[in-house]
């Protein structure tokens, strides 16, 4: 118990360090650092675009990182992107130097994922990689819960926030170098993996699972406050209480393994699906604010942070030999959904308008009900005393 306490409060607090604040926190500061910095929207998504693709670089390679050096020194990497970008950003008097703050900031969230669950298959027994590794991923709830109060009553504006972010970053370089193992594991030396595992049946539907959930994301996480402004007449300061609610509801994903103990991941699986599709079903179909609007945006974010980890688990589970590549296949094909989801949403919102464009990535979620991962070895066992 104390090792898996120890851990998984290390990888929470790193998880809403990297994703909750060096990550998403940008759309928040975005309008006010367009007060001071000028740019275009062109420049905008261009900065933007930043975070996205050093996300998927890192992620993309932070397997190698782990297989050479174990888990522990991409994590104090990620824990140093993030505080190094966050200063850039706080520093930043230019559209470029933006650009390569959110670009630093944005690596760490892709180091911190495959380290992290390297990190819980060598500290933490099979049984209970699941809930250790939900309750990280919760973190990054706890980050936009924590991040938005401070962005919006700190003195100095978004630029001290920049700095607190950082130095909230420069405080779990310590808990990584306690408590993240530094070296490789003592797991058996076996070759590289084979084409096979690669492009197993369960990887194959993993990633495309992944890749159509991230798209169907995207709707909310890229234009939910244009819809709640424009399609429901919503004001500016409801919709950031709004979106603070959507956030915050993240951290509920912490109860993920918990629950896991009352049903299965395929269960899970449909109720954080389910939780994507309804909301943009239900605001496709409204006209104005309605009190259903504060659940609705609650299942959004816990929807789409609860269904993060459960792929998080089954992608750990599929290449357990390697579960810092499957989770970074997993969460890079999520990550390319996004992408692609959001042109897409853009398009169809643009020519065909909200209601059409909402049941559209409302389809997709409640598609994805019928197209359940693989399961080889995922459960869940309450944890022991001394784990």
């Amino acid at each position: 118990m104390k090792n898996s306490i120890a851990l998984g409060i290390t990888g929470f607090s790193l998880i809403a360090v990297t994703y909750g604040m060096a990550r998403f926190s940008w759309g928040l500061m975005m309008p006010e650092v367009a007060k001071e910095v000028s740019f275009s929207p062109q420049i905008a998504g261009i900065i933007a675009a930043c975070s996205y693709l050093a996300y998927c670089l890192a992620i993309v390679f932070t397997p190698l990182l782990v297989s050479r050096f174990g888990p522990r020194m991409p994590a104090l990497t990620a824990a140093l992107a993030a505080a190094v970008g966050l200063i850039l950003l706080a520093l930043a008097h230019s559209p470029l130097m933006l650009a390569i703050g959110l670009f630093i900031a944005g690596t760490s969230a892709g180091l911190s994922s495959p380290a992290l669950a390297e990190a819980v298959s060598q500290r933490i027994s099979a049984h209970h990689q699941p809930q250790v590794n939900t309750v990280i991923n919760a973190g990054t709830g706890a980050g936009i819960i924590i991040s938005v109060p401070i962005l919006l009553a700190l003195p100095g504006g978004w630029r001290m926030a920049c700095v607190t972010f950082s130095a909230l970053a420069a405080l779990c370089l310590f808990l990584i170098y306690r408590h993240i193992p530094a070296g490789t594991g003592a797991k058996p030396q076996r070759s590289p993996l084979t084409l096979r595992e690669w492009f197993s049946p369960a990887m194959i539907r993993l990633a495309i699972i992944a890749l159509i959930s991230g798209a169907a994301s995207a709707a909310w996480w890229s234009f939910g406050p244009d819809i709640l402004g424009h399609h429901l007449g919503v004001n500016a300061r409801l919709r950031s209480l709004l979106w603070l609610i959507s956030g915050a509801a993240g951290i509920l994903a912490v109860f993920t393994g918990l629950l896991a103990r009352y049903l299965a991941w395929a269960q899970i699986y449909r109720l954080s699906q389910l939780s994507m599709a309804l909301p943009l079903l239900l605001m496709a179909f409204s006209q104005n604010y309605s009190g259903w609007l504060i659940p609705a945006v609650a299942m959004c974010g816990a929807g789409y942070v609860t269904l993060s980890g459960v792929l998080l688990v089954y992608a750990a589970d599929v290449l357990r030999q390697a579960p810092a590549t499957g989770v970074s296949i997993a969460f890079f094909m999520l990550a390319a959904g996004q992408v692609v989801g959001s042109a897409l949403f853009g398009q169809i919102y643009a020519e065909y308008g909200a209601v059409v464009a909402l049941m559209v990535f409302s389809g997709l979620s409640g598609g994805m009900l019928f197209l359940i991962p693989i399961e080889r070895h995922v459960v869940f066992t309450p944890l022991k005393k001394n784990e």
